[in-house]
This record gives structure tokens, sequence and C-alpha cells, in this order.
């Protein structure tokens, strides 16, 4: 036998030299023919040692080894100490039991735990506390009501904080949160609800189910508060998105001198998502600097997103430069940050850098990088993407196969995003949402409102979001009926309140039908006079139709509520131009000079064009000196540019729409004239554009001057 326990390694050294010493200077003959003869089988030969009585000394070794092994998982050592317990039939030693019970569960040796368990010689709280735990780590939960059960009816053992806690904290389903309830009141009933460590898995169980004010029951409820319990109640109001109570928490928690972490700073920085919020993550920033947590990685992650969300990218970038170690988290956060502001070439900029660095991309990253090229609709690169996420084995995460649905649908791949859908294993409230605007921004509304009542039949109930992309749906593929029927359902069946982008998209969906008046009245009767959208969107609705005097209606009160907003002129002035009323363009071209309604002195997605030279992509818009290769694009740009005659008497001859489509109507004879001379320039155009090798995209005026 001592054999066997030398080959155990270092955990087994006390026990060896415990035994050496025990058996070889007091009975050496009574271990020798014990240790030769495995047959004997009367009960004094099988326990030899019985009446002579362990001293503290030895079962105090005894214990050494038990912990030690439960220490480096040592399940070998814990067998060799189990046979020697029962060799010596040592029935009395519960502790000791218990510690040869933890080292089989540490080891997650759980048949071996569960057969010693049943047949113990003795089982006390701290037994049943090893198996519950075990139970609860390894997911089964019932196994863990049951052996509570068994304590306390048929064992009657009063259970204790771990016990309690243990099992409050393994309450996560559907079926689990009925027993919720049930622990907690079975906490009150043994005085334990005060505890701190069964009134944080109270706080966070309550929280996990956005039950925030029992939460916060919970918390004061607790005895003694130490830094653990004023983090996790921190985290329960960041998570139900409560930011006052939170900010209210951590003033308290300073009040009452409690010495805050990274962890404590992490959490409120969380809460700061918005541009209002700036001043308190400020605040934040500033205690971290002061308390010298400020260079953690946690906190700076945090910190990373919060000037993301509230400033911009440049207090972010500052902070990505001081970090000593950045983790693949801070890369993450950094690239979408890049992307939620619109900086997609950042955004790739980084990621690049980030795989030289050999830092190996996870979910979040690759949700974060993807989005990036759905803004630029690069579907090549969005596929090499693709082929990454097969290759790193992230392609079963919902949220990854979520981006990968939503990147082919906005770069035009339709049949691609249903065969990511179609082969997802699982999908969420997310999935079917994504699914369902592609298909009603690729004209297929009747797909989506299938796909709508598949989600329904399969228990997901759709949220605002799902039902906006229907309705857009509707919108765009005439199905007027069907759209107020969804409106309604939304409403009604599922007591969503509808939000701006709702009640615009049926002012827009029944304008695009031709039902003016109808939209009009839903305008009145919703008492949404005051939505700059829904007029914008009726305004839209007029001008496909040629509506003038509701088009001058919802311009004025487009005005009205937003002076500085220039659409409103422009849709008006392209619907004057299309019934050739030029003297009502006129006036609203001069209304737009005076007001100093100019086209806004930025870039924007959508209103800009691109040529790509040599490799990269270029962006300008016209009437501004936007251009990363001016002197290269001057030439092009003067090619494209041309100027209407100021001097002419002619109104005809003032041609150039507001919007997309030019609008110009010209006599005949000078219309020829004009088409024939801009023939000639936009030959000589691509002649110097097929040379320089450079892709033109439209720009969203439509005229020439912003090729």
């Amino acid at each position: 036998m001592l054999r066997i326990i030398g080959r155990l390694g270092k955990p087994c050294t006390l026990f060896k030299q415990f035994c050496s010493k025990y058996f070889n200077c007091s009975h050496p003959h009574s271990f020798h023919s014990f240790s030769t003869n495995c047959s004997i089988k009367s009960h004094t030969q099988r326990h030899p040692f019985e009446h002579y009585e362990l001293n503290s000394n030895s079962v105090y070794c005894l214990s050494l080894v038990l912990q030690e092994s439960t220490d480096v998982l040592d399940f070998r050592a814990g067998l060799a100490v189990h046979s020697h317990l029962l060799k010596l039939y040592m029935n009395g030693f519960t502790s000791l039991w218990n510690k040869l019970l933890n080292v089989y569960c540490k080891s997650g040796q759980f048949g071996y735990a569960y057969q010693m368990f049943d047949n113990m010689p003795g089982r006390n709280v701290v037994s049943f506390n090893s198996m519950i735990l075990t139970c609860v780590r390894n997911g089964y939960g019932f196994e863990a009501v049951s052996l509570y059960s068994e304590m306390i009816k048929e064992e009657n053992v009063k259970p204790n904080h771990i016990t309690l806690a243990g099992l409050i904290g393994a309450c996560d389903g559907v079926l689990a949160r009925k027993l919720f309830g049930v622990f907690h009141a079975q906490a009150i009933r043994y005085g334990l609800s005060s505890n701190e460590y069964v009134g944080c898995s109270l706080i966070d169980g309550y929280a996990k189910e956005m039950r925030l004010k029992d939460s916060i029951r919970a918390f004061d409820e607790i005895d003694e508060l130490d830094l653990v319990s004023w983090n996790i109640m921190i985290d329960a109001c960041v998570r139900n998105n409560s930011k006052d109570y939170a900010v209210r928490t951590f003033s308290r928690m300073v009040r009452e001198k409690v010495v805050f972490d990274g962890f404590t700073l992490t959490s409120i920085a969380k809460t700061c998502s918005e541009l209002r919020d700036l001043d308190l993550g400020m605040l934040v920033h500033g205690c971290g600097i002061k308390c010298g947590l400020a260079c953690g990685t946690p906190i700076s992650n945090a910190l990373i997103t919060m000037y993301s969300k509230c400033e911009g990218m440049i207090s972010a970038l500052k902070i990505f430069e001081a970090i000593l170690e950045p983790n693949i988290i801070t890369w993450t956060a950094m690239i979408a940050g890049f992307m939620q502001n619109g900086h997609s070439e950042e955004a790739i900029s980084f990621y690049c850098t980030m795989l030289r660095l050999e830092v190996k991309e996870n979910d979040f990253t690759f949700a974060s990088i993807l989005p990036v090229y759905s803004n630029l609709v690069n579907l090549e690169q969005g596929r090499q993407i693709h082929a990454r996420i097969v290759k790193s084995w992230f392609g079963l995460d919902v949220s990854v196969n979520n981006a990968l649905i939503d990147m082919y649908s906005k770069c035009g791949s339709l049949e691609e995003a249903r065969t990511m859908f179609k082969e997802m294993k699982k999908h969420d409230k997310v999935s079917y949402t994504s699914i369902i605007t592609a298909l009603g921004q690729h004209g297929k509304a009747m797909e989506a409102l299938k796909i709508l009542e598949e989600m329904v039949t399969k228990g997901l109930n759709p949220d605002d979001v799902t039902f906006l992309g229907c309705l857009s749906a509707c919108s765009h593929g005439g199905y007027v009926d069907e759209g107020t029927r969804i409106f309604k359902t939304m409403v009604n069946v599922y007591n969503l309140k509808p939000r701006r982008e709702h009640l615009s998209c049926i002012v827009d969906m029944l304008g695009r039908a031709g039902r003016l008046k109808e939209a009009e009245l839903f305008i009145e009767d919703m008492g949404i006079k005051s939505n700059v959208y829904v007029w914008e969107a009726l305004l839209g609705a007029c001008k496909l139709h040629g509506e003038i005097a509701l088009g001058e209606k919802s311009a004025k009160k487009i005005i009205e509520l937003q002076p500085d907003k220039h659409c409103s002129f422009v849709l008006l002035g392209n619907i004057y131009a299309e019934q050739e009323l030029w003297e009502g363009k006129g006036v609203v071209r001069e209304s737009l000079d005076v007001n100093g309604s100019k086209k806004e002195n930025f870039v924007r997605k959508g209103l800009s064009s691109f040529i790509k030279y040599p490799v990269e992509p270029q962006c300008f818009a016209s009437e501004r000196i936007t251009l990363h290769r001016k002197p290269f694009l001057e030439g092009s740009v003067d090619l494209v540019s041309w100027s209407v005659d100021s001097s002419s008497s002619d109104s005809n001859s003032v041609l150039v729409g507001l919007e997309g489509g030019g609008g110009e109507n010209l006599g005949d004879e000078e219309a020829g004239e004009r088409e024939g001379g801009c023939g000639m320039r936009l030959e000589v155009l691509q002649e110097s554009l097929e040379k320089c090798k450079v892709v033109v995209t439209a720009d969203e005026d439509g005229d020439s001057s912003g090729g």
C-alpha cells in the first residue's frame, strides 16, 4: 500500500510519513499482515486497528493530506485516503469524510462523490452543501432540490447560508424561477435573509428577472454590507437600466466610507450611454484616476465604451493608447465605437491591426465588425469575415449569425441572408427581426409577414423593432390593409406604444398608396401634429403624387417645427418643378438661400460620391472641398461641373432640380441643344474616367456637379 501511495506525488507525502511512523513504530506486524492478505473476511481481521484510538495528531495529518489533495485536485490521493479510512473503521470522524467528499466533488468525480455520500457513516450540513453545490455546478438543478428536500425532511439537518445561497443562485430558467420565491421564504424561515451571501444571491436573482424593487428590498435586509454587496446592487441597477438608482447607491456607498474598487467604477461607467451622461462619465473617470484604478484594463474598457457613446472617439483613442495590456474586449470596444460613430475605415484599420498582433477574435468582435462592411456595402470583404467565423467555430453563435443576416441583406444578397437564417440552429427575436427587415427592404412583403407568423407560432413575442420592419415591408410593397392590421395588433394585442418611426411608416404607407387624405386624418386622429417625421413622410408622398396643396401644408408644418431643416424646401421645390410652376420654385429657392439652409457641411452616408483610386475608396461631395486626392480629382470634377447662365431671361432655362432626378424642363429647341451639349460632356467625362480607372457613384443631388 505504501508503494502505491508513494507514486501519488507530493499530496501524499504527509500521509506516507504518517502511515510509516504510525505503523512501523507502533504495530508494524499488523500493517504487514493487512497489506499482504487481501482476502481476510472476519470483522477483526478486516479492521485490525479499530481497538486502537487515533490521536489528534493523526487526524490532523489526514485532514491536511485531504486539504492538499483538494487544492491540487489529486483524485488518486483521495482514493488512497478513502481506502485507509475504511480500513481503520473511522466512522466517528465526520469532518474527515466531508473533506474526502470535497476531494471527489472538486475533482469532477461526481459518480464517486454520489456513491460515497450515500454510504457515509454520518452526514451533516457540510456534507449536504458539498453535494448540493456540486449538483448546481454540473447543471443538475433538480437533483440539488431533491437533496435539499431530503436534508430538511428526512435527515432533519438545518440549512445554513451556503446552502440557500447556492440554491438561489441556481434558479435560472422558467421552471427554476418558480422555486426562487420558495427558497427566499426558506431563507426568511431560518433567519438567513439578512446574511450577506444569501442577500447577494437574492439581489442577483431578482435582477435577472428585471425585478429591481425586490432586489432593493433584499439589499436593505442585509445586516452587514460589504464591498461585494454594494457592487452586486449597483450592477443590478445597471442591468435593469436604472441609472439614477445606480448613482444614488454609489453616492450612498461613498458617504458610508466604503472603499470602492474597479468593478464599482466599471458598473457605473456602463450607465453612461448618451451625450447627457458625459459629465457623470468624466466624474467616474476622475475617481478612477484619483484612486489609481484608471489604468486597469476592465475600467479602461468601460471608459472607452462610455466616451465612444457620449463624446466620440478622440478620448476613447487616448485611453486605448494608455492601456498597458489591451485584451480582446479592448479591441472590440474600439471597433464597436468606430462603427457606431460612422468611422468605418478606422474600424477596419483597427481590426486589421488586431489580427496582425495575433489577437484572436471572439463572438463580440465579429458582431461588431460585420456592421462596418454592411455600412460600406462591401459584400466581398463581408464574405471573408464569414469565412473567418466558420474557421473559428463562432458560426453557432446567435448574435454573430444575426449580424451576418444583416450584412448580407444590406449588401444586396438576400439569398445568402435567407440561407443564413435557415441554417441557424437557434433563432431569437433579433434573428426574426433581421430577416423580416431584410425581406421588407428587398420588396418581399408577404414573405416577411409569413416569417412574422412563424415567429409568433414558436412562442417569440415580436417587439417594436420587429413591427417596424413589418410596417416598412408593407409600405414598400403597397399592402395597406395588412399594414393597418399589423399596426392594430401591435397596439391592441401586444400593448406596445407606437414610436414616431411607426407613425411615420403608417403615413408613408398610406401616402405611397395615394390615400393622402387618410394619411392626413391619421395624423390628426393620433394627435401627432407636432411630429416632424410624419409631415416629412406626407410631403414625400405629395411629391410622388403631385399633390400641391397638401404638400404646401406639410412643408409649412415642417418649417414651423424645424426652421433650419432644408429638406422641406427641397421637396416642395421639386413638387413645383414637376408641375412646371417655375415661379413657385424660384420663391422656394430664394427662401432656401435667404435662410442659409445649405447642404450640410459634412459627408454623410448616401449623400456623397465615392471613387476608387488607386485601391482605397475616396469620398467627396459636390460644392465642397472634401477631397482626399484634390489635385488628382480637380480635372475630373471640372469636366462634370457646369452652371446655368444666370443672365438668361428664359425662366424655362432654370433647370437644375433640388433633388435626385434633375428636373430639367427646357423648351424643345433649347432642350435639344443642351441635351446634345450634355451628351458631349458626358462622353468626354467617360473617356477621362476610364483612363483613370475610377468608379463614380451618383450623388444625392442628381445633378452633374456631384460626379
